[in-house]
């Protein structure tokens, strides 16, 4: 990604030349990737799952060991739709007018990423932290103590809102990262690596619950989360400082006039939001719950009298999500190689169609659940999910990359007397001389600032319907949880099944609203 002059004015292109931008026609900058500038790119998104697998696994897990209940848990995790609604647009919006020397997303990816650190440290010491400031010595139960009980359950609860906080930062800022970078011909291959470094993520970061840690570590502290969460932190911030340290960002130059500001999502971004708010109302479910169902499983034919329950019936849950992660990986892998990349191919597997089947297949996991009875059983299904969920974290965003980047080059080519180079321009390797006037350079310069922020704003509204699934799913699984509890009266009910169930049948809500989608006829590479 080395900067060097271009000419305005150029000859017949032949096919063994890279595209010019399609941001600036003045543009200093090559925007055409490499491999190696994907992942350099992505790799951030790694660290950044490796963090949330730490809470996704043992999220819930700690918090039960803590004493509160299933009802209150769901409650607990309202912390990611609170995030989600507050930090991510407020996040894109100042990014996208940062003029720090930095970068956009830079400063805001290293503020959030020292929270994370800081956040993840009070969750995994919460017990030593509460005994610290009751002022009483640690002893080797103190939760014995009903008020270290108390003020652990306080900082464990803080602390999951502040990691839930500074973890939406850290990804609004990554994905308007990779939204800026690529053009639009490389949005959908951007979009899958950074799918791709997600189930990296996943498969680290469950392996590494998976591993017994504290007979590896025992330097790293004294139980299993504790050990993980150093582990986490390390990992996150090598690969968060990888990308700061060698991704290129253009610094920001306020124009006279304040962007437009969205005040309606143009229908393309409009229609996938609809869906994405429904697909997410099923994937939360799993996402919180996972590990749980995984341990009311394996309590259905294993004494929870073991003094090692928690941490086995954990470590299924991990191994459980490790195979999902797997899964998902291979299919991040091979699915994007499989869809057509000219809009003219009869090539039936389109992202479109990919994504509808997805969302079926989810719902279709989801329900067997009712004919799950053991641990190798429940292993199984959770690791299928790992198929819908790389489609899920690849399909969407890639279609709102497209569409953002394909209205800033309509944009130019409307406020100015350029033409930029088109997609079927470069397929088709056709000769085209660009012109301009002296004050189109300017004017193509003060629209690519306007178009940047409101591509940030896009991205911000476009996660309000990720998140807002999440507050719903709260609400909703703790209702459900709480009914079936009433209905059983058994403490190893399949109260997390019902929960699962009822994501699915949000995926077929999605299923069908993504047989709405506009097909934005995207020449990919």
């Amino acid at each position: 990604m080395e900067s060097h002059s271009t000419q305005v004015s150029q000859p017949l292109l032949n096919s063994k030349q890279k595209p010019p931008s399609y941001r600036s026609v003045e543009s200093n900058e090559d925007k055409n990737l490499s491999q190696w500038d994907m992942v350099k790119l992505t790799i951030c998104f790694a660290g950044l799952q490796f963090a949330w697998t730490v809470e996704f696994s043992y999220g819930t897990p700690y918090l039960v060991s803590l004493g509160l209940s299933p009802e209150l848990i769901a409650l607990v995790w309202f912390a990611g739709p609170l995030s989600g609604f507050i930090i991510q647009p407020l996040v894109g919006a100042f990014s996208d007018k940062c003029t720090s020397r930095m970068g956009r997303r830079r400063p805001f990816m290293i503020i959030g990423g020292l929270l994370v650190c800081l956040s993840m440290v009070s969750i995994a010491y919460s017990k030593e932290w509460a005994a610290t400031l009751c002022g009483k010595k640690r002893s080797n139960s103190p939760l014995d103590d009903e008020e270290i009980k108390k003020m652990a359950i306080m900082i464990a609860v803080v602390g999951f809102y502040i990691l839930d906080f500074s973890l939406n930062a850290v990804q609004a800022s990554i994905r308007a990262l990779v939204l800026d970078i690529p053009p639009v011909y490389q949005q959908e291959a951007a979009n899958a690596w950074a799918g791709r470094m997600l189930h990296i993520g996943n498969i680290v970061g469950y392996f590494t619950g998976f591993l017994d840690l504290l007979a590896l570590f025992p330097f790293l502290g004294s139980n299993q989360l504790q050990v993980l969460c150093i582990v986490a932190i390390i990992v996150f911030t090598l690969s968060l400082l990888y990308t700061c340290l060698n991704v290129k960002e253009q610094i920001y130059e306020p124009v006279d006039n304040d962007p437009r500001a969205i005040r309606y999502l143009p229908s393309p971004i409009q229609k996938i939001c609809n869906v994405q708010f429904f697909s997410w109302m099923g994937w939360f479910p799993f996402l919180f719950f996972s590990s749980s169902w995984i341990a009311s499983v394996y309590a259905r034919t294993h004494s929870t009298d073991d003094p090692d329950y928690f941490d086995k019936s954990t470590r299924y849950g991990s191994f459980a999500l490790l195979i999902y992660s797997w899964t998902s990986f291979v299919a991040g892998a091979l699915i994007p190689q499989i869809t057509p990349t000219s809009p003219s191919s009869k090539n039936p597997f389109t992202i479109y169609n990919i994504y509808i089947i997805s969302h079926i297949l989810f719902a279709l996991i989801a329900w067997c659940t009712l004919f799950v009875n053991t641990v190798e059983q429940s292993i199984i299904l959770i690791g299928s999910f790992g198929i819908p969920w790389a489609i899920s974290m690849w399909v969407p965003f890639a279609l709102v990359g497209e569409y953002v980047q394909q209205e800033d080059e309509r944009q130019i080519e409307e406020n100015t007397d350029v033409r930029p180079l088109n997609n079927n321009d470069i397929e088709q390797d056709t000769c085209m001389n660009l012109e301009h006037s002296p004050t189109s350079s300017s004017t193509t310069s003060t629209l690519e600032n306007e178009e940047k922020f409101a591509a940030g704003m896009i991205l911000g509204v476009h996660n309000l319907y990720i998140v807002l699934p999440q507050l719903v799913v709260s609400l909703t699984s703790s209702m459900l949880i709480k009914l079936v509890n009433d209905i059983t009266h058994d403490e190893n009910n399949d109260k997390f099944g019902w929960v699962f169930r009822f994501g699915g049948i949000m995926a077929i809500i999605a299923a069908i609203l993504s047989r709405y989608l506009d097909d934005l006829h995207v020449c990919r590479r």
